[in-house]
């Protein structure tokens, strides 16, 4: 890292704040360590193994903290630690090694480039001018942990997608296959007309331990779960029904006092607070505002729904007016009056003001604040609280007139009472006791309740971060919790979840133990008797050559792009076809159903040699891009990696 004195010197104040913030972290841990000396040390679980590196709950628990107030969904917090880890444990190290680590050289100039980039973006934006150097420092502090992560991923990515190279005969390829077509014959001789051949085990397990491939679905555990229904009773139902009544009542009893029957609706939960284009009403509320009637209470779909007219006018759809804004409603009096006295002319004022412009319109207004503009006209003059303070106003413009309708609106759901809610979950705790620690004693406890077992999995593999969604268990919404739960849980453990209106107890009935993708005896089988059989046909296969079962045929204007040839479904005899460079030459082709042999008798159309050049050009563009967007991934990926994190840290 740079010396202390070398990076005062160069960038001033933004490193020396940066510098001293660090001391004095550096001060505090010291402390702390200190005190950690004379205090129990928790238990300091594994929560990642990185390429045999134990990455430790403590080591973990600060990359929590660096994302803390990010504002970032749980699953993208978890993501970035999960990058940080891998950072410090292996991309490091690994790109020091490529000579592509951050040097002190790479620190200056990254800070000397951010503060003029910033510089420039909070001055374009009108930032003040007072303030611009603080902001600059708190971002510096902000990035200053991921520095060295965001440089040597810069540096990784532009070598490597520099690294990138399209050849001209790649270019002429692309150029072939999109240019020409082929003519020839072709004979298939069909896996199935050779005579059976064997495959043994032991060449089955040695193709396995040859091929194996990490299995996705490693650590997955398996999961039973039962559901308990969160729903009202009758007596709920009952109950809902009444307090909504009792508010139609006391809305009848109110007589159009406004702020009676704003009081009324708000008891349960109802809102009476903005103005609404007439247009804008839903049609059974419209009806009855037309016929200058309540709509409801009705039952609509478990929500009992009401709407209580309070106000309906015709009105400007907007005000444009000039305000000037004082320190107290005395003063706000004063210069309304002075205003009207000299016609309205802020210029004209004892005192010369700030005047600016504003615009209210009628569309979510409030009551208290409509009865500032509703019958006003242009050139009126009136005292109005304005952002929060006392203002005196002079409209100058007013929109097109329509009609707005200010109702109170309830909207009730039926929901469980709390009642209820205890009793339901009683009989969930009262399961989850009998359930026990065992996948028998779970299905004992559901089948003695009546109880449906449903099965799913939770996966690691199963979230993707790029699919922008949280991680989950199958077939159950909004269950990260659950799946958090049982990523690290063992076989047995159980614990009940609490979702929107159901609560479900869950668990754990396996854990999926294979580290490799489990052996498909069946399909090696196949590929290997493929491979055995197509060694028996390729000596004697030819043109000219008589094989039982062999089938012959012609093809024309066959391309690259094909999908079949001659109905023959097999991409490697399509492929070979159009990667043929002259015509007349036999070629032979292990193919998924058969074996094949074909001659090329005619290269149809042409390739502009002289074009390659420029074809290459944006074919070395395209492939720089898609590097540059896959160059961490491809370091990343490359670490043997088992995720430990549990409850609270995924």
């Amino acid at each position: 890292m740079a010396s202390l004195n070398t990076l005062r010197t160069k960038y001033g104040i933004v490193l020396s704040v940066v510098i001293a913030l660090v001391l004095v972290a550096f001060i505090l841990d010291d402390q702390l360590s200190m005190q950690n000396r004379t205090n129990a040390i928790p238990e300091d679980n594994t929560v990642m193994t990185i390429n045999g590196t134990e990455v430790k709950a403590s080591e973990y628990a600060k990359y929590q903290e660096l994302v803390r107030e990010t504002g970032m969904n749980e699953d993208a917090k978890a993501d970035y630690c999960y990058e940080l880890a891998m950072f410090d444990n292996y991309a490091e190290p690994s790109l020091e090694a490529l000579g592509l680590g951050v040097a002190e050289a790479d620190i200056k100039a990254y800070a000397s480039v951010f503060a003029k980039q910033m510089a420039a973006m909070y001055q374009m934006y009108g930032y003040p001018a007072d303030l611009i150097q603080n902001e600059i420092e708190r971002r510096w502090v902000a990035g200053l942990p991921t520095i060295d992560m965001t440089l040597a991923y810069t540096k990784f990515t532009s070598a490597y997608s520099a690294a990138n190279y399209v050849n001209r005969l790649e270019v002429e390829k692309q150029m072939r296959d999109a240019n020409l077509t082929f003519d020839g014959r072709y004979v298939m001789v069909p896996y199935t007309a050779m005579p059976e051949v064997t495959v043994s085990e032991e060449e089955i397990n040695a193709y396995y331990e040859a091929h194996k491939q990490p299995s996705k679905t490693f650590g997955a555990r398996t999961l039973r779960y039962v559901t308990f229904n969160v729903e009202p009773t009758a007596e709920d139902r009952a109950a809902v029904e009444k307090m909504v009544m009792d508010v139609d009542a006391a809305i009848a009893a109110a007589a159009g006092d406004s702020d009676a029957i704003k009081r009324a609706v708000r008891t349960i939960g109802g809102k009476a607070d903005r103005y609404k284009l007439f247009t804008a009403l839903e049609a059974e509320v419209a009806e009855a505002v037309k016929a200058g009637k309540n709509y409801g209470p009705v039952l609509v779909d478990d929500v009992w729904k009401a709407s209580y007219i309070i106000s309906d006018v015709t009105a400007p759809a907007s005000y444009d007016f000039d305000v000037v804004t004082v320190d107290n409603v005395v003063m706000a009096k004063e210069l309304a009056d002075e205003l009207i006295a000299n016609g309205g002319d802020f210029t004209k004022l004892e005192t010369p003001v700030d005047v600016v412009t504003g615009s209210r319109q009628m569309v979510n207004m409030s009551e208290s604040d409509a009865a500032n503009f509703i019958n006003r006209k242009e050139g009126d003059i009136f005292t109005y609280t304005y952002d929060n303070k006392p203002a005196v106003v002079k409209i100058t413009k007013l929109g097109e007139a329509d009609r707005f309708v200010l109702t109170a609106d309830v909207n009730k759901g039926i929901e469980a009472s709390e009642l209820t809610h205890s009793s339901i979950v009683k009989s969930v705790d009262n399961f989850v006791k009998s359930a026990g620690s065992s996948v028998e004693s779970f299905n004992e406890a559901a089948n003695a309740a009546h109880y449906q077992i449903l099965v799913t999995t939770a996966n690691r593999n199963d979230y993707t971060a790029m699919q922008g969604r949280e991680r989950g268990v199958r077939n159950i919404p909004a269950s990260r919790n659950i799946a958090v739960w049982a990523y690290d849980a063992p076989v047995g453990a159980v614990k009940s979840f609490h979702g929107e209106n159901v609560i479900y107890v869950a668990i754990v009935s396996a854990i999926d133990e294979n580290e490799f993708e489990v052996i498909n005896p069946r399909n090696i089988e196949t590929t290997l008797k493929r491979d055995k059989q197509y060694e028996a046909i390729a000596s004697q296969l030819a043109m000219g050559a008589t094989i039982e079962g062999a089938k012959s045929g012609e093809f024309s204007g066959a391309k690259f792009t094909d999908n079949n040839i001659d109905g023959n479904y097999d991409l490697a005899f399509i492929g070979a076809v159009a990667s043929a460079r002259e015509t007349g030459v036999e070629t032979k082709i292990k193919g998924m159903t058969g074996a094949y042999v074909f001659v090329v008798d005619a290269i149809n159309g042409e390739v502009d040699l002289t074009a390659v050049d420029a074809e290459r050009t944006p074919s070395m563009t395209q492939l720089e891009s898609q590097m540059g967007q896959r160059a961490v991934e491809t370091i990343t990926t490359k670490a043997n990696v088992k995720d430990l994190r549990g409850e609270g840290q995924i």
